[in-house]
């Protein structure tokens, strides 16, 4: 009896500690399920895509780099508008430029017409001096001739230059070379004052012209040349010593130095 209880224990024991065991496989398999879940999950995580949004700092770096561009965009555009503002405004400081220059050469040009208008009408009055002057020396001429044949013909009749009968023929020669050399004189003097009056006026419509050419070099133009206006200042000056000189050395003024 005592034999077979061991042995029936040993089997109870056996079949105690096959239950154990049974009852225990469930929750170890339980936990290795969960263990590989785990480290699925984890394999999972890390080579899964990362999320849309990426990282921030780099989001922070695309974001700088985007106003960069914006910025660069910006300030090209700015550039480009000044430029063409600046364009447009040397454009039309050139067009300016240049109607001024035509205004002052047209007026330069208005000037000059009436200057040679005004150098026209006193040559005419000139010549029409000198043709009225000529005529005066012509009817003079005649006068002459026509006293040399009064004298002439009173000679003849003997009523004139009685008591000089002698010398008469040679104060007739004397009185046609003085007459003739008196034209000669009144001839020479128109001639030499017609000479001056022109020259006059042709010096003094120079001096307007480069009057007028000085003031528009150094009051219409930004920039003066003052080369070019100390160059037309010395023709001035020049023009004005020869006026001068003319002034002295006209035929009326020369005659009462001669007389003084």
């Amino acid at each position: 009896m005592d034999l077979r209880k061991p042995s029936t224990q040993g089997q109870f024991g056996l079949v105690t500690e096959q239950k154990r065991y049974g009852s225990r496989a469930p929750a170890t398999r339980g936990r290795k399920r969960s263990f590989i879940s785990a480290s699925g999950s984890e394999d999972a995580e890390a080579g899964s895509p990362p999320p849309l949004g990426g990282d921030k700092h780099q989001q922070e770096v695309l974001a700088q780099i985007a106003m960069l561009q914006a910025q660069k965009v910006r300030i090209t555009d700015f550039l480009d508008e000044r430029s063409a503002y600046l364009t447009k405004f040397a454009k039309d400081a050139d067009s300016e430029f240049d109607l001024i220059g035509q205004n002052a050469m047209k007026e330069l040009d208005a000037v000059g017409d009436q200057i040679l208008e005004r150098l026209d009408s006193k040559m005419q009055a000139f010549e029409e001096t000198a043709e009225a002057q000529r005529q005066e020396i012509e009817m003079n001429d005649k006068v002459l001739e026509d006293f040399e044949d009064w004298i002439e013909k009173e000679k003849n009749e003997g009523m004139f230059f009685q008591s000089l009968g002698k010398v008469k023929p040679r104060n007739k020669k004397e009185i046609k070379v003085q007459a003739k050399v008196e034209a000669q004189k009144v001839k020479e003097i128109a001639k030499e004052s017609a000479g001056s009056k022109t020259r006059m006026n042709i010096y003094l419509g120079l001096m307007g012209i480069l009057g007028i050419t000085i003031a528009n070099a150094i009051f219409a133009t930004p920039e003066v040349e003052w080369r070019k206006v100390a160059a037309l200042g010395l023709i001035f000056i020049g023009l004005v010593a020869q006026v001068i000189y003319e002034q002295d050395i006209s035929p009326p003024k020369a005659a009462k130095k001669k007389e003084e």
